[in-house]
């Protein structure tokens, strides 16, 4: 047994000890190790191949206690990780990483001044009226190892550091990558990983915590805003615990109109009447209430980024393992940068959106195909059914475009090489609206402003044009049900399902001759991925088109937001049973806002008054009476009638509540006298330092089964 394989065995008898005195500062008996890593076989050594070597190296020279050990199949190798909370300490410090503060010790401190550093004592007066925040809740500082100011750092219950179990892979992950200089690994782990030299690396579960976390969350009955968002995001990271977040706040705005919707339908059904009178005023609520929702969401997103200590998060950005160019000093500070013509960019964004424009053509001809097929069928025995054929069909069709484009998208975005993951998301947002806008509205736009102005193929005069009704609002309120319907079942079922089937497929061709059952980390190895980037990218997607369907044509079926709102009711339990019981635990980030999604969503919410507009005046029949020119200002002075609304409803109300703005403010005062010990003579703040650490290659023994501890009991 090698010298590091001892060393591991005698960490691991240490942690064991110590976990019984309930200390987070070391391993927990039931989940020893944070991060697993796995890595390929060199066939000939039947150990770590030279890059496996290198890349394991740096894991352990940066500080991770590790434990590596083969497959069931023996052409894989295991390795967890767990930082040391010491080098965690040290690294938090370097990188100024944000924690929260301890109300009650800030407030101590703040009374008692530091003499030493030429502070004087000072209080902040709470003045209800003016915020209800109290002065010294929800601030967050810069961590500093400095021993004095421990106790201002807020800590969860039983731990002895402020470093809970997400913000430990947080910190991790960010040490892996992190250059030497500061301590770090230096791996780009996502090029290692596309390089093939490193297989996956993925936070483990923990089950007790999935437990606490499934019990409180996988609930069939609670309203949209009970969702436990603190330790959603305390177990899966802010990115996923604001999508959470945005969905149980639009899902909750949706009540509204779900309940005027219901009402208003009632009457269409009851009258028969699909062009009833109490559908324009209806258009105009829901217009006016996409943008209060929106509003609203904006406040509840920055209050949110306090509340989690987001604010700021995404003022700097690292350049993406992927992204490639030439080494040339910068055209800034002349310091070595990598660099990509744009000139060659643009020209690959062109070529993008030559491919978007041929597949939105392609959808298009599908979609005319379709009605093409449902003319057709109006003249056979199903014929008054032939809308709904077509709609089903308009369905499918939908679904499988969406599939394969957004892998497309994905290739085409890729080949983009852009810099920052922020480029990354915009570009591939733009792609997916454009095409899904066309692949999702185009039968809608064709039923609702096209079909009644094509010749009659039957020559009744039942029929208006290409609709098969006397309304075309009524084959407009089938295509939507239909839709609506459809992907309420079949895209949740797609998703709960899909994962399920792979990791089935996966397990039976790796337990294939195997003498073992697999053990945990293998387990979860062989379960589908959430990825981080583009997981959360199809969710907004798939709510933002969504959105459209109910915003756009809410007035051919008023119960359309009684059908968002089932959807999303069922979609919050759907992504949370995924998360928690078929899917790999997705790596941790923060971020501070939905980004460009909330331009999509403004974006849609302003399209709704266009299309709501045209609807009632050129399609509804209640004012056919009038002739084209009176219609035709009618359709001018409603939608800016609308805009005006959402324009006044924008302005007054303040995109950042006031307690936020009063928070950050107190913030700076209280980080700059506690943690900075910024004299009151002096505005200046300490300097700070970061230490180099290096170190030669090291030899692994590779056990044969994984720890101990991790061992599942019967």
């Amino acid at each position: 047994m090698t010298d590091t394989a001892v060393m591991l065995d005698d960490v691991t008898v240490q942690e064991k000890k110590q976990s019984r005195r309930g200390s987070d500062s070391n391993f927990n008996l039931n989940h020893p190790y944070d991060l697993c890593f796995v890595l390929p076989v060199d066939k000939q050594s039947k150990s770590f191949t030279q890059d496996g070597i290198r890349i394991v190296t740096a894991i352990k020279k940066c500080g991770f206690m590790i434990y590596q050990y083969y497959s069931v199949q023996q052409d894989e190798i295991f390795v967890l990780a767990r930082i040391d909370n010491e080098k965690l300490m040290i690294f938090a410090d370097i990188i100024d990483f944000q924690m929260l503060l301890d109300s009650a010790e800030v407030e101590r401190q703040a009374a008692a001044g530091d003499p030493e550093n030429n502070i004087a004592p000072f209080h902040i007066q709470h003045e209800p009226e003016v915020t209800f925040l109290t002065p010294y809740e929800k601030i967050w500082g810069e961590y500093s190892i400095e021993p004095s100011l421990q106790s201002l750092y807020w800590r969860p219950p039983n731990y002895e550091t402020p470093f809970r179990e997400s913000v430990r892979l947080k910190l991790s992950l960010m040490l892996l990558e992190a250059p030497p200089f500061k301590g770090g690994a230096g791996l780009s782990l996502r090029s290692e990983r596309k390089a093939g030299r490193l297989l996956n690396y993925f936070p483990l579960h923990n089950q007790e915590k999935l437990q606490v976390l499934s019990a409180q969350w996988l609930t069939y009955v609670a309203w949209p805003w009970e969702q436990p968002y603190e330790l959603i995001k305390n177990y899966f990271g802010e990115k996923i615990g604001l999508y959470f977040k945005f969905l149980g706040h639009y899902t909750t705005w949706l009540m509204f109109p779900a309940f005027l919707g219901l009402i208003c339908q009632l009457v269409v059904v009851g009258t028969g009447d699909f062009s009833h009178p109490i559908l324009p005023f209806f258009s105009l609520v829901v217009a006016i209430w996409a943008v209060f929702m929106l509003e609203y969401w904006k406040r509840e997103e920055r209050f949110t980024a306090l509340e989690w200590g987001m604010i700021g998060f995404e003022d700097t950005e690292h350049d993406r393992p992927e992204f490639f160019g030439t080494q040339q000093p910068s055209y800034i500070d002349g310091h070595m940068t990598t660099h990509f013509p744009p000139k060659q960019r643009e020209s690959l964004m062109i070529k993008s959106f030559a491919v978007i424009v041929s597949l939105a053509v392609v959808v298009l001809g599908a979609v005319i195909c379709i009605y093409v097929i449902r003319s057709v069928l109006y003249e056979t025995a199903v014929g008054e059914y032939s809308q709904i054929v077509a709609s089903v069909m308009n369905s499918v069709q939908i679904t499988i475009f969406n599939i394969i484009y957004s892998k497309l998208a994905d290739y085409l975005t890729e080949i983009e090489n852009h810099r920052t993951d922020t480029n990354f998301e915009d570009s591939m947002i733009a792609k997916l609206f454009i095409f899904q806008f066309v692949n999702s509205y185009s039968s809608f736009f064709y039923l609702a402003f096209v079909a009644s102005y094509l010749p009659n193929p039957n020559d009744d005069d039942e029929n208006l044009g290409e609709c098969g009704y006397s309304d075309c609002m009524v084959a407009l309120a089938i295509n939507l049900g239909i839709i609506f319907g459809i992907r309420l079942t079949l895209s949740n079922a797609l998703e709960l399902l899909e994962p399920v089937i792979k990791t089935h497929i996966r397990n039976k061709e790796e337990n294939e001759g195997a003498t073992k059952p697999p053990s945990t980390a293998e387990e979860q190895h062989r379960m589908e991925e959430y990825d981080q980037l583009k997981g959360c990218l199809n969710d907004y997607a798939e709510l933002s088109i969504q959105f459209g369907y109910m915003a756009f044509f809410i007035v051919a079926l008023p119960i359309a937001a009684l059908g968002a709102f089932v959807n999303n009711y069922v979609e919050i339990r759907t992504d949370a049973y995924k998360l928690l019981k078929n899917l790999r635990r997705p790596l941790v980030s923060g971020v501070e806002d939905i980004g460009t999604w909330m331009t999509i969503f403004s974006l849609i919410a302003s399209i709704c008054v266009v299309t709501n507009a045209a609807l009632i005046v050129f399609t509804m029949q209640v004012l056919t009476m009038y002739s084209i020119t009176l219609r035709m200002w009618i359709f001018i002075g409603f939608q800016w009638l609308l805009f005006t609304l959402q324009f006044i409803v924008g302005i007054a109300i303040p995109d950042e509540p006031y307690e936020v703005s009063i928070q950050q403010q107190r913030a700076a005062v209280i980080v700059d006298k506690l943690i900075k010990k910024v004299r009151d003579d002096d505005d200046e703040s300490l300097a700070s330092s970061s230490k180099d650490t290096t170190g030669d290659m090291l030899s692994f023994k590779i056990q044969e089964d994984e720890p101990e501890s991790m061992k599942k009991t019967i």
